[in-house]
């Protein structure tokens, strides 16, 4: 196994450059702190840690519950979308089955199906960046038991069409279980699809979302699978009993509880951003992917240049993200964080490229 390489910690940047100043935009996190009703949530319920959490995190279901409109028992809460798709890959996937995807894309579904002893089968993306739904539905055998649509994808952050989605959903065989992993679907234009609205009309389909992202609550691990009732139950028999730890829990509720707009403003500022940030890397002559998420991938041409220029950028006090591990070797990934950091990011970034490019 090849381990997953997370973005590297701000601390970890300091200690080693002795710089002052840090922007991390490399795992895309959410660029601001959880909902101020999450905090105090979190605060109050600071005090009660001495018990174990709930098991099955009922509080976060039922919310999801109302917020969702879908049953408790196809809701499975997890210590983050990556817990549940080794928990999906251990319970589904054995040698000899296959789990189809594309490529590049988020590498922890390669490796809970190369945990499992399956085969992993993969297929290109379209132009965009999104996944080529007609070259996903090629790769599929008789042999596949697992076929997963990443949208928006990580690390380009295309996106597959609603209509399109619904049809490939509805035109697979009988044997194969398709899971959407919706990451970043809070962050996706109006129209894009919705994988809980399609299992709500029947679809057979599993979607996996994350509160680490949009909801800033990455640090606490939390994610959550709309799944069938029957497959969470046999999900249940394998996962640990006390795997999303009680903070996570209360924050949860509590961001999904807010009433004061702080996902939809959080939302328009990232779409704004990235809009700011794209047009100023092309003023560099770079040309990023179009993205529904809160990242670009920046092609650079050749695997040697995205390096140099993310040990550039490094230098500076810029973590970006190379995507060599994702299956793009050429290109490097950068999160839109708050204004003021993706301003620095870009006058660094006119720095490192001269400097690269001068060698």
């Amino acid at each position: 196994m090849t381990p997953y390489e997370p973005g590297r910690p701000i601390d970890d940047v300091r200690r080693e450059l002795g710089l002052e100043r840090i922007i991390k935009l490399a795992s895309n996190e959410g660029p601001y702190p959880p909902f101020p009703s999450a905090i105090a949530a979190v605060a109050a319920a600071a005090a009660g840690q001495r018990l174990y959490p709930d098991p099955g995190a009922w509080g976060v279901r039922d919310a999801l519950c109302s917020h969702l409109g879908v049953p408790a028992n196809t809701i499975l809460i997890g210590n983050g979308v990556d817990s549940l798709i080794k928990l999906i890959c251990m319970t589904l996937l054995d040698p000899g089955d296959e789990l189809v995807m594309g490529d590049p894309s988020f590498i922890s579904w390669k490796q809970g199906a190369a945990i499992q002893g399956a085969t992993i089968r993969t297929a290109q993306l379209a132009d965009d960046g999104s996944y080529d739904l007609d070259a996903l539905a090629a790769q599929i055998t008789p042999s596949t038991k697992l076929v997963v649509v990443v949208s928006p994808n990580n690390p380009t952050g295309g996106a597959v069409s609603a209509s399109a989605l619904a049809a490939f959903v509805r035109a697979l065989p009988d044997h194969v279980i398709p899971v959407l992993d919706e990451a970043y679907f809070e962050y996706l234009s109006a129209g894009g699809h919705d994988g809980v609205a399609l299992i709500r009309e029947g679809a057979r389909l599993v979607v996996t979302r994350t509160f680490s992202k949009a909801y800033a609550l990455a640090g606490f691990r939390i994610g959550y699978m709309i799944a069938p009732a029957e497959l969470i139950g046999l999900i249940g028999r394998v996962r640990n009993a006390f795997d999303v730890n009680g903070l996570a829990q209360v924050a949860a509720v509590a961001s999904l509880s807010d009433t004061d707009g702080h996902l939809a403003h959080r939302v328009r500022e990232v779409t704004a951003e990235r809009a700011m940030v794209d047009m100023g890397l092309r003023a560099f002559g770079l040309a990023p992917l179009p993205s529904q998420a809160n990242f670009l991938l920046v092609p650079m041409g050749s695997a040697d240049r995205a390096n140099r220029l993310n040990s550039a950028l490094l230098a500076r006090g810029i973590i970006v993200r190379p995507a060599g591990a994702f299956g793009a070797p050429e290109c490097i990934r950068i999160t839109i964080g708050r204004p003021d950091e993706n301003l620095a990011m870009l006058a660094v970034m006119a720095e490192a490229l001269q400097e690269i490019d001068a060698v």
